[in-house]
């Protein structure tokens, strides 16, 4: 095992030399003034905005041959800089680089690159968008509304205040402390959010979704994915296929509707009247309130249902307090209780 390690090492170690060998073969080194706003093509390039004063470039691009074609362009047109990066054609084996960007407060910002990494810090005052086929982005200290797309790789927003937006196919998405409205949407990669001040709404096909310390109007949406909210306040509404919805710790006005998935909760609190909808999914809900405030009006097709103690096929109802808790199913069996 010890000798297959050490072969692998011995193959990998002069790509990796080959790397930080190769000659540079295109740069760039300039400030500009009075630019309102600014392009950035960085095709394999990695991507780097901080804020600052003035606005400079620094690029270098490195590649294993040295072919024509290799570039990093700027230029100015009505007050927009266009950076851009350029390969050969065809020819070309393996090259790296680097756009390194200083931006002073209320510049427009829009970037694309194919695989090279985003990584955006304390930018303020105006629109940010940032998008990558398969290079990670990173925002952190952004004072803008942001919007970040991946189509593989792993999105990261944290300490954001305006309105955010994310967008991914296969990439995880890790998103924290934003003062704002805040929307993602991913097909099978996970979601992690905490610390929302806002609405929040999401979607997923089959990535599971972990949120937790939103204050606001929430929606969240999947067909498969496993979803849970917690210690959270504000107007609640959900829609999953097949995904089970976990509550704890959550208050608020609920609207929540499954096919199969189940709907399950504890240390639920309402504020308002609420729905709890399911096809096959059972319904499991364990509420702060006391009973009194209850109404409760649920039928079922071919389920029990179960209230306080009270068991009813089909139909039940319990209570005249000021709160209605409208739960249907066909299949689902329901529980409400302390």
């Amino acid at each position: 095992m010890m000798r297959k390690t050490y072969l692998l090492l011995l193959l990998l170690l002069p790509l990796s030399l080959m790397a930080q060998d190769m000659p540079v073969v295109a740069s760039a080194n300039k400030s500009f003034d009075n630019i309102a706003s600014v392009k950035v093509i960085g095709e394999f390039s990695k991507v780097t905005v901080n804020t600052g004063n003035k606005l400079h470039v620094n690029a270098e691009l490195k590649a294993a041959k040295e072919l024509e074609g290799y570039a990093v362009n700027c230029t100015e047109e009505a007050g927009t800089l266009k950076i851009e990066v350029t390969k050969p054609e065809s020819g070309w084996t393996s090259h790296t680089g680097f756009v390194d960007l200083t931006l002073p407060a209320g510049i427009v910002l829009n970037i694309e690159t194919t695989s090279g990494y985003i990584t955006l810090k304390g930018l303020t005052g105006a629109d940010i968008v940032a998008q990558s086929k398969s290079g990670k982005i990173l925002a952190t200290d952004i004072t803008a509304n942001t919007r970040l797309q991946s189509r593989s790789a792993s999105i990261k927003a944290e300490n954001i205040k305006g309105q955010l937006s994310t967008k991914s196919k296969g990439g995880a998405h890790v998103v924290r402390n934003v003062d704002g409205a805040t929307s993602l949407y991913s097909s099978s990669g996970e979601m992690i959010i905490e610390n929302i001040n806002g609405s929040l709404k999401t979607e997923s096909t089959d990535g599971s979704q972990t949120i937790k310390e939103v204050n606001g109007e929430i929606y969240l949406k999947t067909k498969s994915g496993a979803m849970k909210l917690s210690d959270s306040k504000g107007s609640i509404g959900s829609l999953s296929v097949s995904g089970t919805l976990n509550l704890f710790n959550v208050e608020g006005v609920f609207n929540l509707v499954s096919t199969k998935g189940s709907i399950i909760g504890s240390r639920v609190k309402l504020s308002e009247s609420s729905s709890f909808n399911t096809t096959e999914g059972k319904i499991k809900i364990k509420f702060l309130n006391p009973k009194e405030q209850f109404t409760f009006a649920c039928q079922s097709d071919h389920a029990y249902i179960v209230a306080y103690g009270k068991s009813k096929k089909k139909k039940l109802k319990l209570g005249d307090g000021p709160i209605v808790i409208t739960a249907i199913s066909t299949t689902g069996a329901m529980n409400f209780n302390k």
